[in-house]
């Protein structure tokens, strides 16, 4: 969060964003004239830790109007005050206050900040090309064009995102300036480079974007670029982008093949898999580390390749790449692993445990069961979930009066918990005699909790439990279970179960 934010919140605890704070900041130098050139400071910080993003939303918090609201004094704000306000004033007292909702103050704002030598004042010309007013729009326009290429590495880097916000609007001058902004930026490769290692990836995105632009060396040094970058986006743009160059398959595939990120390797694999026959450097993604190409590679080589032993080129490496083997293996589905793959539902390697549960989908439906209880107290919350989601999958009365026992005995968290959301499958009449008669057997707050928001979410569900009768044996009964453990229910599980008996 924004420093400056913090300070001015333990000033003033009701400033929610940003823009309350700026708003505040005014009305502390404007209306109470109470220490004015720490406030005037205080604009110039929030700016200087904002990000694009930040600052664009800012904008907008700032620029909105309302008939209701007048925080802070701000709408008080017009056109005698800004006019009445010393002429010595900081630069970047004029730059906020061109996001005003009152177009005199905007206007008087504007030309008192392009008066002023000051790196700010790009970033408020160009939120000033989508004003309304068309006066407003031409001076951003102009000034722009004047002392756009004068400004400072930085804060051009930093306009990024505002620079590709004006190709999504409609003003004429917006889109002129974009397309002079952009030839200049193309024209500027060694910002463009810069801007790629910045942190904040809307910036990184919008410059490689706009190198992709670029010609000869520059392009192809745009593209090594890319593909050393981790945004996910950046590196599926730069894909794509590869694409388009000449002899891309012979000088890139084959390192784009055994690319370090995944997406990457993803993304040649599944060209390869459209495009290209019989292609053998297929054949080493069955070892990939991720399951997803492991198994698009699989699929390929069935096809392509259907004389070739899958199952025993998992065997081969086993000892040399375990984790990639077992879950190939486990892709496959093959009950032949059954002594292979079984003993190691207990190995210290969540992925290993998860390979076992996912092969032993092969197993008799029986076996199946007893694998999946077992992994619902697992360490690992994806095993646990997958565990949960096979015997929901299943769930049946045999599933039902195995775990309710186990509930009771195993008094573990996970499992429990777990064991509730299997549950949630079965009838609804069902369902809550269940939660009512599992409750006294919570092994800790967390469970009860749970079957309290169940209880409640199964009393809000009208629709589910409009068709549903309880006789007179069912209330008696939940009479006796109320009686029996009033000390053990809670407030609101005795209030549902009110409800349930003295309704009609």
């Amino acid at each position: 969060m924004n420093q400056i934010l913090l300070a001015l919140q333990a000033e003033q605890s009701e400033l929610k964003n940003t823009a309350a704070a700026i708003k505040y900041c005014y009305e502390k130098i404007i209306f109470n004239q109470e220490n004015r050139v720490t406030y005037t400071k205080y604009l110039q910080y929030i700016l200087e830790e904002m990000t694009p993003i930040e600052f664009f939303n800012t904008f907008k918090q700032l620029r909105a109007f309302s008939y209701g609201c007048n925080t802070w004094r701000w709408l008080d704000i017009n056109e005698s005050i800004v006019k009445s306000l010393p002429e010595a004033n900081s630069t970047i007292l004029w730059c906020w206050l061109v996001c005003h909702p009152n177009g005199y103050v905007r206007e008087y704002a504007l030309q008192k900040m392009i008066g002023e030598a000051s790196e700010n004042r790009l970033l408020f010309l160009l939120v000033t090309l989508n004003d309304h007013v068309k006066t407003l729009r031409e001076v951003a326009s102009q000034e722009l064009e004047k002392n756009f290429s004068q400004t400072s590495e930085e804060t051009l880097i930093f306009s990024f995102p505002l620079i590709k916000h004006l190709k999504k609007l409609e003003h004429k001058e917006n889109q002129f300036i974009y397309e002079r902004l952009t030839s200049f930026l193309v024209d500027s490769p060694k910002l463009l480079f810069k801007a790629q290692d910045n942190q904040d990836f809307n910036i990184a995105r919008y410059a490689f974007e706009w190198s992709f632009a670029l010609v000869g060396e520059q392009r192809k040094q745009a593209l090594r670029n890319g593909l050393k970058s981790t945004d996910r986006i950046i590196l599926i743009w730069t894909f794509r982008e590869l694409q388009k160059e000449a002899h891309w398959e012979s000088d890139y595939l084959k390192g784009l093949l055994n690319h370090p990120h995944m997406i990457i390797r993803k993304l040649s694999c599944e060209w390869c898999y459209n495009n290209r026959e019989k292609e053998e450097r297929m054949l080493p993604k069955l070892l990939d580390r991720t399951i997803a190409i492991k198994a698009l590679a699989l699929d390929y080589v069935r096809k392509q390749f259907p004389t070739f032993d899958c199952h025993a080129y998992y065997l081969q490496h086993l000892i040399e790449t375990p984790v990639s083997a077992l879950q190939g293996l486990a892709i496959l589905q093959d009950i032949r692993d059954r002594e292979r793959m079984l003993p190691r539902i207990h190995s210290a390697q969540k992925k290993v445990r998860m390979s076992v549960i996912t092969w032993a989908s092969c197993l008799p439906l029986d076996e199946q069961l007893i694998l999946y209880m077992d992994c619902l107290a697992d360490s690992s919350r994806e095993v646990r979930t997958k565990a949960v989601d096979q015997l929901s999958k299943h769930y049946s009365l045999n599933i039902k009066e195995r775990l309710i026992p186990l509930f009771k005995t195993k008094r573990e968290l996970y499992f429990q918990l777990n064991v509730l959301k299997i549950l949630n499958g079965e009838s609804r009449k069902d369902y809550f005699f269940d939660l009512i008669l599992l409750y006294v057997d919570a092994a800790d707050q967390r469970v009860a909790e749970d079957i309290e928001r169940r209880l409640m979410e199964w009393w809000l569900n009208w629709n589910q439990r409009f068709f549903l009768q309880f006789n007179l044996i069912d209330k008696v009964n939940l009479t006796y279970l109320l009686n029996k453990h009033h000390e053990v229910y809670s407030k609101e599980v005795e209030e549902v179960l009110l409800k349930v008996i003295q309704a009609k």
